[in-house]
């Protein structure tokens, strides 16, 4: 039934990084970065140094900034061989034949995965330990967007019924549905331009993947996952949080 995926279903954890586990997505809002004050050589890699200078506007630095700085808080606290290693040794470099997010460590033949969103400042990093089948993305609810008009040209007609029947909640349903294509486009490795126009709800079904959701804030949260594992999303409510694991 398409009414369960609009329940919230995804837990959030507000202000803790304390009760961690490897299903775990870290949230921090990246608009509170002051990039100039952190000495990024010794934070990011030469490569991830070299994304971030291609970095034009000061948001999109800011979203970089966290989400290497939350991955990499994640790969500390999960793997205890690699606590003491600096964090600019640790590179995430997308990998285009996996289409997937893959950390390197230097001098190290370990390489784990990892998944990331960002919208409008608000940011997600979570590690794939396991590879499974696993993606989720966020998305601002933007009330002021012609939701309708985007959904009837790009959505299947079950989701725009869904949407412009109750309008009181069609923006809500709208972008829920969206957080629902880009987390299993990102889950299946498939481009999100192929899932537009299929009903999310019989392509979940049809690759029995689990999928929750939630909404914090003003965002829309959701994630898909193979039905064995339980994902949780814990708020970071300072990088001050992550500074004795990181060493800034």
């Amino acid at each position: 039934m398409p009414a369960l995926f609009f329940q919230q279903q995804l837990d959030i954890i507000e202000h803790t990084v304390q009760s961690l586990n490897t299903q775990t997505i870290l949230l921090f809002d990246a608009q509170l970065l002051n990039v100039d004050e952190f000495n990024l050589n010794t934070l990011l890699s030469p490569f991830e140094l070299t994304v971030f200078t291609r970095r034009k506007s000061n948001k999109a630095k800011q979203e970089y900034l966290a989400t290497r700085l939350l991955l990499k808080y994640l790969v500390k606290r999960s793997f205890p061989e690699f606590t003491t290693l600096p964090a600019n040794q640790l590179s995430s470099e997308f990998d285009e034949s996996s289409s997937k997010l893959l950390i390197h460590i230097a001098g190290s033949s370990t390489v784990i995965s990892s998944c990331l969103s960002h919208s409008n400042g608000f940011v997600g990093a979570a590690l794939n330990i396991d590879r499974i089948q696993f993606g989720f993305d966020i998305e601002k609810i933007n009330l002021q967007r012609p939701f309708e008009k985007l959904a009837k040209h790009f959505y299947h007609i079950d989701e725009v019924n869904l949407i412009t029947q109750n309008e009181y909640q069609g923006a809500e349903r709208f972008f829920r549905i969206w957080t629902l294509k880009e987390a299993l486009a990102k889950a299946t490795s498939r481009p999100i331009a192929k899932l537009l126009s299929p009903n999310v709800f019989s392509e979940l079904t049809e690759v029995n993947l689990n999928a929750q959701s939630a909404v914090y804030n003003e965002f829309d949260i959701s994630v898909v996952s193979d039905k064995s594992t339980d994902w949780q999303c814990s708020v970071v409510n300072s990088i001050d949080s992550l500074r004795a694991v990181l060493s800034f």
